[in-house]
């Protein structure tokens, strides 16, 4: 995500505003109250609307205005976007608007929920780690607010650690541990309620062997018809077990074909793949030959050269204007001894008695004083002359001067554009060679899965006649269950007698199933309950553990990474306790970060806060704000030599894009951008 540009219209201190960012380090300078950071919450509340006890829409719109809003322009995964969300006041509060987001040209109009839905979805934010209250993503990887980054050190380790699992997706331990004493709640319920039902199961199982005992003295009785249904049960059995071996076939079949249907699946995706891979290499070949033909149609001279011509003509433009500033008081003192050349030449031609002693001046005393004061006047118009034109070459000179400065700047500008498409262009080459070898790598999976297709079909020949031998075989079962049926009816009247003993011995029967059902089930819920309380848990504890071990090594060396550079004190130096909650040494002895100076306390601030920003970046990869990093007031109480370190910062985060806001004049030498801000009768402007 790279931010371009935010319009403001009736946002706090600002009327009709428009802030344009290029990219690179951008500072936002400003006193104290100009309102540089409601730019920053402008641009939050663009993207996510008002949140509530954070962003309040009666924090946000201007007193005395009835509507505002912002609209923000910016650019993800090289979609041109912009978003713009309004603001109304009504009787009792301020509320969000509709508003509308645009990408690349097309137009979609949205509620502010549906705009935020839309934008986390452009911006790759995990849904699962937003709530409605904090974007925590955002948050701690792009725009963090001045003091907040200190509250969370400052925050209870409990509040600390529940923070870090939301914003790295290992909180679900904490809900399947909370989740998990639910269910043993309900297992305890249910095994309270089995235990209940299986109370008269002994007395049960009892009854039903006395009417089985009743029912065998029955069938004593039909002995004499048991010699001819062994006889059919032995011929029934043995074709049970030939059609068994008939369906093992069948199931071997059957896997066979399921191995082939999922070959044939893989075929079909590999294929599909192949195809994509050569529509996108196409496609990347057409775009690698645009860029490679702008690449030659555009300049080639070196940025260092005109960086150099524009130092040297900044040097003459400040040479010139100092000449111009020493001429102009020269300029200033001959006008003024002109005009009282010309006021003494004027009194004296008209003076004929001295006022102090009355006495008549003659006409040689007169002539000699206007002569002396005529030459000086002639003299002080010659210098006049000579200084006018001076400054009207200077000024002609310094108008050429800052055309020049213009020209080479923009050129500048092209050469550094140049630059970024050569980047593009190699990037898109080596992923056009990577898919040259993948398509090689597709094209050999697809002859592997055709062979072995081929040998399945092999295998398969086999079985074409298993499953017409299964069905003749049922047909023969049938029969013989058919022919057994008859020799039943024969004993039906035996049977009659015994009809009632059976009925009741089947409905115990059913009963004694159920209460086995519930049986088991008594016992299954005993071994979750078991496991749960003995292994689940426990495990749980273990992978939270270990998945925080990971973010922990690395968040760790990250944060001491970054104080390092921040501060130069090799008797001040931090680490991360278990905890995450910053631990300093002052000396070789363990103190808090109340006791440390304002810059050292920011210093630890930032380092905590660039540290987060890196792992969360590094963890979640699907997230689309990784160019662009805004810091508010950074260097809060930094000495001088600490605001040196910012510049060190900035040329090791390796980002495309980073906003400061800072009151610290300083930090304008080295940054590539500076953006004025000022605020006049309680509207902010920018310079």
């Amino acid at each position: 995500m790279i931010l371009k540009s935010v319009r403001l219209h009736n946002i706090r201190s600002y009327i009709d505003a428009e802030i344009v960012f290029p990219e690179g380090s951008v500072l936002l300078s400003g006193d104290i109250g100009s309102g540089k950071s409601t730019v920053l919450l402008a641009i939050e509340f663009a993207l996510f609307g008002i949140k509530r006890g954070q962003l309040s829409g009666d924090s946000l719109i201007r007193h005395g205005r009835k509507e505002g809003n912002v609209e923000l322009h910016f650019e993800v995964d090289r979609k041109d976007i912009v978003v713009k969300r309004g603001l109304k006041r009504g009787k009792d509060d301020v509320q969000q608007d509709t508003g509308y987001v645009v990408i690349d040209g097309v137009k979609a109009e949205g509620t502010h929920v549906e705009l935020k839905a839309k934008i986390l979805e452009l911006l790759g934010y995990p849904k699962e780690l937003l709530t409605k209250s904090k974007d925590l993503v955002y948050r701690y990887t792009v725009y963090t607010p001045q003091e907040e980054m200190k509250q969370i050190l400052l925050e209870h380790k409990d509040t600390r650690l529940d923070i870090l699992r939301r914003i790295f997706n290992i909180d679900k331990y904490k809900r399947i541990r909370e989740n998990s004493s639910v269910l043993m709640r309900d297992l305890r319920e249910r095994m309270k309620k089995a235990e209940g039902q299986l109370s008269n199961l002994d007395e049960k199982k009892e009854q039903k062997a006395r009417y089985g005992k009743e029912i065998d003295e029955l069938r004593k009785k039909l002995d004499e018809l048991a010699p001819e249904m062994e006889k059919h049960k032995k011929g029934y059995e043995w074709k049970k077990k030939a059609l068994e071996e008939k369906e093992k076939e069948l199931k071997e079949a059957g896997s066979l074909k399921s191995q082939l249907d999922v070959l044939e699946a893989e075929l079909k995706s590999r294929l599909m793949q192949h195809e994509k891979g050569r529509k996108e290499s196409e496609q990347l070949e057409k775009q690698l030959k645009m860029l490679e033909k702008e690449l030659g149609q555009e300049e080639k001279e070196e940025p260092e050269a005109i960086k150099k011509k524009i130092k040297e003509m900044d040097d003459e433009y400040e040479r010139i204007e100092k000449k111009v500033k020493e001429v102009l008081p020269n300029l200033k003192k001959f006008e003024i001894h002109k005009d009282y050349s010309k006021k003494l030449i004027d009194k004296i031609s008209s003076l004929n008695k001295c006022p102090y002693c009355l006495q008549e001046v003659s006409p040689d005393h007169k002539e000699g004083i206007l002569s002396k004061e005529n030459k000086q006047l002639e003299d002080a118009e010659k210098h006049i002359r000579s200084h006018a034109r001076e400054l009207e070459e200077a000024e002609k000179a310094l108008i050429k001067l800052k055309n020049d400065i213009r020209e080479l700047k923009e050129k500048e500008a092209r050469l550094q554009l140049r630059k970024v498409r050569q980047e593009s262009f190699d990037e898109k080459r080596k992923y056009f060679l990577r898919l040259g070898e993948q398509q090689k790598d597709f094209r050999k999976e697809i002859g592997g899965i055709n062979k072995k297709k081929m040998e399945l079909n092999e295998r398969l020949a086999p079985f074409r006649d298993v499953e017409k031998e299964h069905e003749q075989g049922k047909a023969e079962l049938e029969e013989l269950r058919s022919r057994s049926h008859q020799l039943e009816l024969q004993k039906n009247s035996l049977e009659k007698e015994t009809e009632g003993l059976a009925r009741l011995v089947e409905n115990i029967g059913r009963e004694l199933l159920q209460k086995e059902k519930v049986r088991l089930e008594l016992n299954h819920w005993l071994q979750m309950q078991n496991w749960l309380e003995k292994a689940f848990l426990s495990l749980m504890g273990v992978m939270e553990k270990h998945v925080m071990l990971q973010i922990y090594r690395e968040f760790n060396e990250i944060f001491q990474k970054w104080f390092a550079v921040l501060v130069e004190d090799q008797n001040l130096s931090v680490r991360l306790d278990d905890e995450f909650s910053p631990v300093i040494e002052q000396n070789g002895f363990e103190t808090t970060i109340e006791n440390l100076s304002g810059g050292e306390r920011t210093a630890v601030s930032l380092a905590y806060r660039l540290a987060l920003n890196k792992v969360i970046n590094d963890i979640i990869s699907e997230i689309k704000t990784k160019d662009i990093l805004i810091l508010d007031e950074p260097t809060d109480g930094f000495s001088s030599e600490q605001l040196d370190k910012v510049r060190d910062v900035l040329e090791q985060l390796n980002v495309r894009q980073v906003i400061l806001v800072s009151h610290e004049s300083k930090i304008e030498s080295f940054v590539d951008n500076v953006i004025h801000i000022s605020k006049d009768e309680h509207v902010s402007s920018v310079i």
